[in-house]
């Protein structure tokens, strides 16, 4: 049995080392009195806590003592001494701390903005990629539809001299054949005229030569 009650002696001495050990603060959550006069000896109107704001109506420095007004409308008197031109550290903590919640609010804010305006830029770098192509292929098709007009132009240029010699080929084959016929005119004519002339001459001979013979005969006759 001794030696459980040594055990939990020396436990309990190591516990109450532990807890002198821990550290701790000196809390900023102070009160105050609001008394009727300057001086402690005046009655307390109202326990003020630290962060209370208060309107100051008067400073008596030789007191020590100012005289203040709460958003209540309740008046009195405290040490001047405790009184500050800023809030408690608390309230500035938290005022602070709600401060760097906007801060952080506002700097999340501006970076979706910067993602969203990056984003456009992305798509805006593509749209332009993709009207830089669209202006490269239309560029393209119209040196092909000039080139393909410039052809068109000379083939039409062909054409023309082509149906030009045509026509002038059609003026010469009318004229041969004007020609022609003149000549196969002229040429049946002077057929004509030599086959008149062979009958005529035969016509002639015909005649002329069975007289011829009747005077052979008769010049022999006379011989």
């Amino acid at each position: 049995m001794i030696f459980p009650r040594f055990l939990v002696l020396i436990l309990s001495l190591l516990a109450v080392d532990v807890a002198l050990a821990q550290t701790r603060y000196v809390s900023d959550e102070l009160e105050i009195t609001l008394r009727n006069g300057q001086g402690l000896e005046f009655g307390i109107r109202k326990m003020l806590k630290s962060g209370t704001r208060l309107q100051v109506l008067q400073n008596n420095s030789d007191s020590g003592y100012s005289q203040v007004r709460t958003a209540e409308g309740v008046e009195g008197w405290v040490l001047t001494r405790y009184l500050s031109q800023t809030g408690s550290a608390r309230d500035l903590l938290a005022e602070n701390e709600q401060k760097l919640a906007n801060l952080e609010l506002e700097v999340a804010n501006y970076k979706t903005e910067i993602e969203q305006l990056s984003s456009q830029n992305n798509e805006t770098d593509t749209q332009n990629l993709s009207l830089k192509e669209t202006s490269q292929r239309l560029r393209k098709e119209l040196d092909d539809l000039r080139r393909t007009a410039s052809s068109a132009v000379a083939l039409e240029n062909e054409n023309r001299q082509l149906k030009q010699k045509l026509q002038e080929m059609d003026s010469e084959i009318q004229t041969t054949q004007i020609e022609n016929n003149a000549l196969r005119d002229n040429s049946t004519k002077s057929w004509f005229l030599i086959g008149a002339a062979v009958l005529f001459a035969g016509i002639v001979l015909g005649l002329i030569l069975p007289r011829l013979r009747l005077r052979r005969k008769s010049s022999w006759g006379s011989l």
